[in-house]
């Protein structure tokens, strides 16, 4: 009796294939990543730590002013991807809150900048430094290559996705 099945082994993935795969894996990962940093309860415990009483869903605006500023609202809504009444609104609850200022826009009078005040520049730190010991203490179980390895990491892969979002 003869086998009619193929016995032929099958051809190996192709390159890309494999490769495709491989990279698919850091989806999870990533989306895990930013459900994390983003986790509300998360958020509260570093304006806790960080002594700061900024509301967690200015945070995110508080943290690009102070990386662009000065910088005009329609800037920011560009560079946040969100709407500029979104924007707005949020603005003038920070301003409110004494952590921004609104200047005149030099270049045209009818515009403004938006620029971080002394107590939203402290805050910005105290949050910052919040989010390095909460670093800290996820990573104390790593060795000193993975830890440094990771910032470096990170970073090469937000700019290359930051470079094709730009294209």
């Amino acid at each position: 009796m003869t086998d009619d099945r193929n016995t032929t082994p099958a051809p190996a993935a192709s390159p890309d294939i494999a490769e495709a795969k491989r990279l698919a894996t850091l989806v999870p990962p990533l989306r895990d990543l930013v459900r994390a940093a983003r986790d509300e309860r998360l958020l509260e415990r570093v304006g806790r730590e960080a002594r700061v009483d900024v509301p967690t869903h200015l945070v995110l605006a508080l943290t690009r002013i102070g990386d662009f500023q000065p910088i005009r609202l329609s800037d920011l809504a560009d560079q946040m991807g969100i709407g500029r009444t979104t924007l707005s609104r949020q603005v003038t609850d920070l301003v409110a809150a004494g952590l921004v200022r609104r200047t005149p826009d030099p270049q045209d009078a009818r515009a403004a900048t938006l620029e971080l005040t002394a107590s939203g520049a402290s805050a910005l730190r105290g949050i910052w430094q919040a989010w390095a010991r909460l670093l800290g203490e996820a990573t104390a179980s790593w060795g000193p290559a993975d830890r440094d390895v990771l910032p470096l990491l990170l970073e090469r892969l937000a700019q290359a996705l930051t470079a094709m979002a730009d294209t």
